[in-house]
């Protein structure tokens, strides 16, 4: 009994001896100690096809960690190279995302499929143009890799991952064999829902194009490499944004101006009616998040928006595309409900005014801008600037000065802005703040105004000075005056600018909401003979 106990016993233990071995050559190639896992190899008894908890295998680990030689061991000593993990990647698919050629030829080699793919569609191709090793892709083609194969999540080409990681090395040589170059990725098309909320949710829809992904990254270079291999410079995703517009929106003035030296449409604008000059003026001045903080950090290029939008306008853009829509947020849980004037209608020109961007007003007035081009609401840039409509929730001028709006405003009326010119309300659906209204109502009325233009209901409302009224802007005020504003000017509701400085009908709600600007307006009036009345409604 005993000598059997005895050889159950090294019996049990050889078989250990082989377990522990397998599991060792596991741990010691994806720990990287190559040493260790050489000496494992041609251990006798040791499984080079074991698999991990995940199904991962010795190869798959040496071919992440870019050991040749361990690789080569391993299929001498048998290793499956077909073989793949609960997560659909195989060792040829390892060594491409680090760009490992020589791996890749030994996995090749002994039977590696070049077009394997990994549950969502992804081919070793598309992981080597994302590494940037152009050996490695070489690899892979010249073993028949299809290059313009897509993945299946969001249908993208080995070109388009290649430039959304601004591989631009890479996009040139892939380009160079053959790629699409205007090809599309999945256009999402995105349920229809039904919310409480009553605003707009702008879901990403896809569709780019390896120019979208180039301009989107700012990779100037890869732009330059795709335009002269004949990619379409004007090529549109599902909204008609263009890789020049994209290019704007993300700030990336350098990859902007490839563009338009590449012969980029100037005036091509998107589904919500941005053109680049709207676009360029938009971005000009960094917009604000609902709670104050940035929307987007300042662009490391060394072209500014300025700069672009003169090489545009110099080039024939036109300065007077008008905006078809409302434009996404740019930031949903805090730029909604913001900016409601920036919508149908509203010009480059009212954009750069309401942030009181002096620099930019001046360049669209150069090129010919039209000064009292009023967005659907009536308003125009001076008005933009002096205070209408600038809400509770303003994120584009919100960090703009007083000494750049007095600018802009004097650039305005030089150019010929009337100081007296009204906006309009429907009084089918009014505009502003009814004291009491809540939140809730008053978001529903911003979304019908945005979804229509003003009908014959619609009257005349509030002038310049209104807005600098209402918000207490007393050195507009005075600048306004000076240029001929009309102190007795009525809105829709017979209310003038000292009614609605008292805080009639206003977003404050109370009486006297700004006591100095009220005392101003009565001096004001005083020396002009005009009566003192009192607020007419609130």
């Amino acid at each position: 009994m005993r000598r059997l106990g005895a050889a159950i016993a090294i019996l049990l233990a050889g078989t250990s001896l082989v377990v522990a071995a397998n599991i060792s050559l596991l741990d010691v190639a994806e720990s990287g100690d190559h040493a260790a896992a050489m000496r494992l190899v041609t251990a006798k008894g040791v499984d080079v096809n074991a698999t991990g908890p995940d199904g991962s295998t010795a190869i798959m680990y040496a071919a992440a960690n870019g050991d040749l030689e361990l690789v080569r061991a391993l299929i001498k000593a048998g290793a499956d190279v077909k073989l793949k993990n609960q997560f659909g990647t195989s060792a040829i698919t390892e060594a491409s995302i680090i760009g490992a050629a020589p791996i890749i030829e030994a996995l090749l080699k002994a039977g590696a499929d070049s077009n394997y793919r990994t549950p969502n569609g992804e081919t070793p191709l598309m992981a080597a143009a994302r590494s940037g090793k152009i050996d490695a892709a070489k690899a892979l083609l010249d073993a028949g890799a299809d290059i313009n194969a897509k993945e299946s999540w969001g249908e993208q080409s080995a070109l388009m991952w290649a430039a959304a990681q601004s591989q631009a090395d890479m996009v040139k040589y892939l380009a160079s064999k053959g790629a699409n170059l205007n090809d599309h990725g999945k256009v999402n098309q995105w349920e229809r829902k039904i919310i409480q909320e009553p605003r707009p949710k702008d879901l990403n829809k896809g569709g780019f194009t390896p120019l979208h992904y180039a301009a989107r990254e700012g990779c100037a270079v890869c732009v330059e490499n795709l335009l002269a291999a004949g990619a379409d410079p004007d090529s549109e995703d599902p909204d008609r944004e263009t890789p020049l517009l994209l290019a704007l929106e993300n700030m990336h003035f350098d990859t902007a101006a490839v563009l338009v030296k590449g012969g980029a449409d100037l005036d091509k604008w998107d589904l919500f009616g941005r053109s680049p000059v709207y676009m360029a003026a938009d971005v000009s001045t960094l917009p604000l998040k609902g709670n104050g903080a940035m929307a987007v950090l300042p662009s490391p290029d060394k072209l500014s928006a300025l700069e672009v939008g003169r090489m545009m306008l110099e080039r024939g853009a036109n300065p007077n595309i008008q905006l078809k829509r409302r434009p996404p947020y740019r930031d949903v849980p805090q730029d909604r409900g913001g900016d409601t004037m920036l919508a149908q209608g509203a010009t480059p020109l009212l954009r750069a005014a309401r942030a009181g961007d002096a620099k930019f007003v001046a360049l669209l007035l150069e090129y010919k801008a039209l000064v009292d081009l009023p967005s659907k609401e009536g308003i125009t840039p001076l008005m933009a600037a002096a205070g209408v409509d600038y809400g509770l929730r303003v994120t584009r001028g919100r960090n703009r000065t007083e000494e750049g709006v007095l600018a802009t405003m004097d650039l305005l009326v030089k150019a010929g802005a009337d100081v007296n010119a009204h906006d309009v309300m429907d009084r089918r659906i009014g505009r502003g703040y009814t004291p009491g209204e809540s939140a809730a109502s008053a978001a529903l009325q911003r979304g019908r105004r945005d979804s229509q233009v003003p009908s014959a209901n619609a009257v005349p409302h509030q002038t310049a000075l209104h807005g600098a009224a209402e918000h207490g802007f007393d050195k507009f005020i005075e600048f306004l005056v000076a240029h001929g504003a009309d102190l007795a000017a009525k809105d829709a509701n017979g209310r003038t600018p000292l009614d609605t400085a008292r805080g009639a009908g206003g977003q404050k709600g109370g009486a006297d909401a700004f006591p100095k600007t009220v005392a101003l307006l009565e001096s004001l009036m005083k020396a002009k003979g005009i009566p003192v009345a009192e607020t007419a409604g609130r």
